[in-house]
């Protein structure tokens, strides 16, 4: 009888052994599996999303992850516009894209687009700052039911006016074909005078060159990738107005990935690109106006208008930041209340309000 039950004992110890081998064999492979992950980038390769914050981020995922994710950027577009950012990501075209809220003011990004309120903020860090906290508390929950949030909001610096003509004042403006966003922008183009038009980004040099546009709102930094300098050399300093963005994950691809490596996209990766895109705005805007003083030379100038002009150009837009709480009670979010957090953050940060 001890024998059998000593054959019996050695057996089992065979059998969990031999699962043990096999359950080791299983990590082992997740471990030293590797993820490629496609990232959309909407600007042109020399732009300075590339290599200050997807050159680093790639370097850093790679290296955080061990050789586990393997980051490929497709730049320029190539993955879709910045219009179908959502969708593309959503239907897997993407595996990373940045979802710019003017282009959803419809959407499930409508909240964001409280960012892109004329004169909320002075520069991109404190605005992202911002934005990632309004965002998580009236926006991400309905955002995750479609993608995945990576964990942060940014803005870019704040867009001044690049014209055909110098604009001085806003008498200036009127009758001028504008390019807008989206629908936030209308408004405000319309009380300066303005006619706005809907142009894609990627067209807008185009539109610029053959006076389809007489003028656009762009971030003075981005616009050197762009180059609409040279169609529009005269860049009106006002700092009007910043765009929300907000980086989003396909949900099927976060999901085919290891808890852990979720966990680190969330905790650590998510968060770290949000913050390469804030940092970008901020490192690259002095930089910027020297560079743009240079390539406008002889043939535009950068304007800096008198007080009381300027005075006017922000006067015209208060009304708009009433227009936004009307649409988003219509839309059925608490718009009132929006506003009132809104406030408050933009206080709490030590800031002004424009009005």
């Amino acid at each position: 009888m001890k024998k059998v039950f000593a054959i019996l004992g050695l057996a089992l110890l065979l059998i969990l052994g031999a699962c043990s081998k096999v359950d080791s064999g299983s990590e082992n492979s997740d471990s030293k599996k590797v993820y490629e992950l496609n990232v959309s980038n909407i600007q042109p390769s020399t732009h300075h999303y590339v290599y200050n914050v997807y050159e680093p981020w790639t370097e850093f995922v790679e290296k955080e992850t061990n050789g586990r994710v393997k980051v490929n950027v497709y730049h320029g577009g190539t993955l879709g516009k910045p219009t179908s950012a959502f969708e593309d990501t959503r239907g897997g075209i993407a595996d990373i894209g940045l979802v710019i809220s003017t282009y959803y003011y419809d959407s499930i990004f409508f909240p964001y687009t409280i960012g892109n309120l004329p004169f909320a903020f002075p520069d991109s860090q404190v605005g992202s700052e911002i934005m990632t906290k309004f965002g998580e508390k009236y926006a991400v929950d309905a955002i995750e039911e479609e993608v995945h949030y990576l964990g942060g909001s940014y803005v870019t610096d704040p867009y001044n006016l690049f014209s055909q003509k110098p604009i001085r004042k806003i008498e200036d403006i009127r009758g001028l074909k504008m390019r807008v966003q989206g629908k936030s922008d209308v408004p405000l183009v319309e009380a300066w005078g303005g006619v706005p038009v809907s142009i894609p980004l990627d067209e807008t040099y185009e539109a610029l060159q053959k006076g389809t546009l007489d003028t656009a709102f762009y971030s003075t930094i981005g616009v050197l990738g762009h180059k609409y300098y040279e169609v529009a050399p005269n860049v009106m300093k006002l700092g009007t107005t910043v765009t929300p963005v907000t980086p989003i994950m396909n949900k099927e691809y976060y999901e085919s990935l290891p808890e852990d490596l979720q966990k680190m996209f969330d905790e650590v990766l998510g968060p770290k690109l949000a913050e390469l895109l804030s940092e970008t705005h901020k490192k690259e805007l002095d930089k910027a106006y020297v560079e743009l003083d240079k390539l406008i030379e002889g043939k535009g100038e950068i304007i800096e208008l008198a007080p009381e002009e300027e005075a006017k150009f922000k006067a015209s837009a208060k009304t708009i930041w009433d227009d936004w709480v009307a649409d988003a009670n219509a839309k059925g979010y608490p718009g009132d209340q929006m506003m009132e957090d809104f406030k408050k953050m933009i206080l709490e940060e030590g800031l002004q309000l424009p009005f």
